[in-house]
């Protein structure tokens, strides 16, 4: 019964009060239950997102955070923007000033992150990638891959075929070419058929 409970009010309550108060949220926003936006004026949220159960959310002034369209998280992941300066002269928790972290994290179209994933400053995540469950995500991970790992490492091209990478961008009206991508694979050293 409490579960129960718990999911209305998420759905109900929760989300609505979030929705209001994100800088900016699209159409069919998705917020698993027991999951919770800290300083949501900060996050962007691009239109069908989906996020698990349990999911933690939090970020500043200075570490906004952009998702776009149809990404999807699965359940326990966590977004954390911000740091602290480890070169403060005192114990880091009273050192108020946050200008030394600024840096955006970046989760753009058809992303699907694994469950217990964490992402924190300094990550892009390249259109329609995925990232394997339990992940840290640190850094920049070109569009189309499959990348997973402590820290994240790129482990393959989504596709094993240059036809089914175009397809794909036409059928997601892509803002990139298959040229584009194709060019970051390689340097990766992944070729297609």
């Amino acid at each position: 019964m409490r579960y129960l409970i718990e999911k209305i009010y998420n759905k109900i309550v929760y989300r609505s009060l979030i929705k209001l108060k994100l800088k900016y949220v699209g159409r069919n926003f998705r917020l698993g239950y027991h999951s919770e936006i800290l300083n949501p004026e900060f996050f962007s949220i691009g239109d069908n997102f989906y996020c698990g159960p349990h999911a933690y959310f939090v970020t500043n002034i200075n570490n906004p955070v952009y998702i776009g369209k149809y990404v999807m998280f699965g359940p326990k992941c966590n977004i954390i923007g911000g740091n602290h300066d480890y070169r403060f002269e005192g114990f880091m928790s009273n050192n108020s000033n946050i200008e030394h972290s600024k840096t955006k994290i970046i989760i753009e179209d058809g992303v699907w992150v694994g469950a217990n994933t964490t992402i924190i400053n300094g990550a892009h995540i390249g259109e329609g990638s995925v990232v394997g469950a339990m992940s840290l995500v640190n850094k920049f991970i070109p569009p189309y891959v499959i990348a997973g790992g402590i820290p994240v490492r790129v482990l393959k091209p989504r596709f094993s075929q240059k036809s089914q990478l175009e397809n794909t961008l036409i059928n997601t009206q892509s803002k990139y070419s298959s040229d584009q991508i194709l060019s970051l694979h390689r340097e990766l050293g992944f070729n297609y058929v």
